[in-house]
């Protein structure tokens, strides 16, 4: 059996748990640094109080000195603070007990000058030892003011305890970290709590998400009241239920309509081969042959332009890119098409030299369905033109049929539609042309439509002369 590592650990929290983990760490270092910073301010402050408290005392003292007022003087005392008053090497007043004691240092400061010390802990070990008068272990700071007597220089020493100051630290560390993990405790629990309840829409959507199947893409995920990112996230993935529901629809539509092409051209040749077995006689085997020919040859359309459908929804791209003479490749599908339609006339006269970037077999086909469409439903002519326009190459094939009414114009680019509902006739077409050549046209970056003409139908092409990103296509007429 293998053991988790502490990524792994992490990896199978969930967010909540990784949320609530992380606050508590955050918060508990950010807490320690700022107890550590507290209690280091705190003892700096108080000892800077007595500091000042020493000071002003030592100048109180050095002013009764220069009077001439302390020669022989107890001086009041305290249990922080113990002065001397001396001259050179001798103690003419101190606090009780000091005056027994030589000056506690050598430092003599100018007259009116003062100066800090932090005393040795021997000194007042020493004073502990044979007097007792010192009872506490904390660490001295000593001030020292200098003062000058009828030309005589001396100096005010106080020696003031730091034990308050460690006192109130000491008093204060124990109520900081005993309120350190009570902070984190609190802390940890109202994240949790409040981590909960920001999930708990993602918990609704992501039950509602679990209900969602193939059979049921109309349900859509529950898009919270707030105007937060979790409305955004849920608003986004019902945005795209609604494009793989709308996506679903077509491919059962697009798979029905197969089926129901492909048993066309199959009962057709099933039914004549029925026909021929069924009469010992049969002799018209040219016929056929031609009409079995003639299915299979639209069988295999149908399945080239589904399977070309098929590689476009997958965002396949251009396949090749090279320099191709758009204006010489429609002037062949003109002619491919005259041969095809010997009863109508083309009209070239409007093709202009014009070279683009792309497949040229893929823009063939591309072309040669726009004509082939144009054909099946011109009366008499159908005209081509082709020019630069811009960064584009515009190619329009007009012809002088019944036209097509505004609200088909963009049916008419749907797959399996057809306006003359001409299903069962060869010369109806399998419904795909026209969605393959905008397929085609998109993915170089152009399109296919529509466009006003005076008489018939007039359908537009556009692609770039230079290469572009597919669906780029500006949609100029």
């Amino acid at each position: 059996m293998g053991s988790w590592s502490p990524p792994a650990l992490w990896a199978a929290a969930g967010v909540r748990a990784r949320t609530t983990l992380v606050a508590i760490v955050v918060v508990g270092v950010v807490l320690a640094l700022g107890f550590v910073l507290l209690t280091n301010r705190t003892r700096a402050r108080l000892e800077d109080s007595i500091t000042s408290a020493a000071e002003t005392r030592a100048l109180d003292v050095a002013a009764l000195a220069e009077a001439g007022a302390l020669p022989g003087t107890i001086l009041s005392a305290s249990a922080e603070q113990h002065v001397q008053v001396v001259i050179g090497d001798e103690v003419i007043a101190a606090t009780f007990g000091l005056d027994l004691f030589p000056p506690l240092v050598a430092d003599r400061p100018a007259p009116g000058a003062s100066v800090k010390i932090a005393l040795p802990e021997a000194v007042f070990q020493a004073i502990e030892d044979q007097s007792g008068l010192v009872e506490d272990e904390s660490p001295y700071l000593l001030v020292a003011r200098g003062y000058e007597r009828a030309g005589e220089a001396g100096a005010v020493l106080v020696a003031s305890s730091l034990d308050a100051a460690a006192a109130a630290v000491n008093a204060l560390q124990p109520l900081l970290w005993i309120g350190w993990p009570i902070t984190l405790v609190v802390v940890g629990a109202t994240v949790w709590f409040l981590t909960g309840w920001a999930l708990r829409p993602v918990e609704a959507m992501s039950e509602e998400a679990d209900a969602i199947s193939a059979s049921a893409l109309a349900r859509r995920l529950p898009v919270p009241k707030a105007n937060d990112e979790i409305r955004h996230l849920a608003a986004t993935l019902n945005l795209m239920l609604s494009r793989l529901e709308g996506s679903a629809i077509r491919q059962r539509q697009f798979v029905s309509d197969a089926s129901h092409e492909l048993k066309t051209p199959l009962a057709t040749m099933q039914t004549m081969l029925e026909v021929a077995a069924g009469d010992p006689e049969f002799a018209d085997w040219h016929h056929l042959l031609a009409g079995l020919h003639r299915e299979n040859d639209r069988m295999e359309g149908l399945v080239s332009d589904l399977l070309a459908l098929a590689r476009f929804d997958e965002g396949a791209p251009v396949a090749v890119r090279e320099e191709v003479d758009l204006d010489q490749v429609l002037g062949r599908v003109a002619e491919q098409t005259g041969r095809q339609f010997p009863g109508i006339a083309f009209d070239t006269g409007g093709i202009r030299p014009v070279r683009v970037i792309g497949d040229g077999r893929a823009l063939e086909r591309l072309l040669s369905n726009v004509a082939t469409n144009a054909a099946r439903h011109a009366v008499k002519q159908v005209a081509f033109s082709c020019s630069a326009d811009g960064d584009e190459a515009c190619v329009l094939v007009v012809d002088d049929g019944p036209g097509i009414a505004a609200a088909d114009r963009e049916r008419v680019f749907e797959r399996f539609v057809r306006l003359d509902e001409a299903r069962g006739r060869p010369e109806g077409g399998t419904g795909l042309g026209l969605a393959v050549a905008r397929a085609i046209a998109r993915t170089h970056g152009g399109d296919v439509r529509v466009v006003e003409s005076p008489t018939g139908a007039a359908l537009q092409v556009r692609v770039p002369t230079r290469p572009g990103e597919p669906g780029s296509f500006s949609g100029r007429s």
